[in-house]
């Protein structure tokens, strides 16, 4: 199983360039310490969750990093022009020399999105494919003509490609539809801090129904911290928590919508506690869906304490982990 980061670029002092110079940081701390892969979620007019421009900041972070690999979680196709979207990807897949793992999605449930992007909330979902689609025979073919519902190109050439061919792809989902395109054109799929296992592992069986001998290259997030004992990650973890919860409940009461985010359950469904805590909740996690990597969103605003987070995992956390699945190995 990888691991990675999940970034999400909270902005707590209302300091945007302090904001990306911890979580630039943090990244690059992550790769010298061993951590595989690096997240950068999408997020539009939220002064809490300052990561807009994904591309651009994934561009950044290819300059100052040299071995972890960068994805988008993931980019908001329904809002973008497809071919923009291509040469900034080849861009960066360059950028990176061939260090870019492509996460789409259509666009959760926030209709100033929608809105300010002038996309009907119907529309989403078939724009964010028809939109993949150009975008990947973009990558593969010399000379693209594409006459879609959506989009249209004629005879249209990208310069530059990407590095990796072919690019990998993943579907930011949970919807049973959007699985079974994933599993039939080979993407991988991606899960969110707040999915059930139960809900998880029941989308990476349909992913197995739909292409027998597919491997569905589960990227799953989860609110990550541990420390000495429970009460220790608790009372660092939970304000973090709380803020988060208040600022969900906030966005969907908003939209005149019932929603609970109640800490204590997103607390229960994240990797929150001692080590031995944590450690038995990633073997549970192992077991039931099998990763292929485990994304680690530190529930904490101290830049330091998630530095140690990520430190301990390696030193304290993996060695367990590893030990677990060589015992269940043998």
């Amino acid at each position: 199983m990888r691991i990675g980061l999940f970034c999400t670029y909270e902005n707590p002092t209302g300091d945007y360039g302090r904001c990306f110079d911890v979580q630039t940081r943090l990244i690059r701390h992550a790769e010298a310490i061993g951590c595989e892969e690096a997240w950068i979620a999408e997020h539009h007019f939220d002064d809490d969750a300052v990561s807009p421009s994904i591309l651009a900041m994934l561009a950044h972070l290819a300059g100052v990093t040299t071995r972890i690999r960068l994805g988008s979680a993931a980019v908001l196709l329904a809002f973008r022009n497809p071919i923009q979207v291509a040469e900034d990807v080849a861009t960066i897949d360059v950028l990176s020399h061939g260090r870019f793992d492509f996460g789409v999605a259509k666009g959760g449930p926030f209709p100033a999105q929608n809105e300010h992007f002038h996309v009907a909330s119907d529309e989403t979902r078939d724009r964010a494919l028809e939109s993949l689609e150009l975008i990947l025979r973009l990558f593969a073919e010399e000379r693209v003509t594409f006459s879609g519902r959506y989009y249209e190109v004629r005879d249209l050439t990208l310069c530059p490609k990407p590095v990796q061919e072919p690019l990998p792809v993943w579907l930011a989902t949970s919807t049973p539809d959007a699985i079974v395109h994933a599993a039939r054109h080979g993407f991988g799929i991606m899960s969110a801090s707040l999915s059930p296992v139960a809900k998880v592992a029941e989308a990476a069986a349909a992913y197995r129904a739909a292409a027998p001998g597919g491997d569905p290259r589960l990227a799953l997030a989860r609110f990550y911290y541990v420390a000495r004992t429970r009460e220790e990650a608790l009372a660092e973890a939970l304000p973090f928590i709380t803020r988060f919860a208040d600022r969900m409940r906030g966005i969907f009461l908003a939209q005149n919508r019932a929603a609970a985010f109640d800490p204590a359950d997103i607390i229960d469904r994240s990797l929150i506690g001692s080590h031995d805590d944590v450690a038995e909740k990633i073997i549970d996690i192992q077991r039931r869906v099998a990763p292929r990597s485990l994304l680690l969103k530190p529930a904490t605003a101290d830049e330091g304490r998630a530095m140690q987070a990520l430190e301990d995992y390696v030193s304290e956390l993996l060695p367990r982990i590893e030990g677990e699945a060589q015992g269940a190995g043998a």
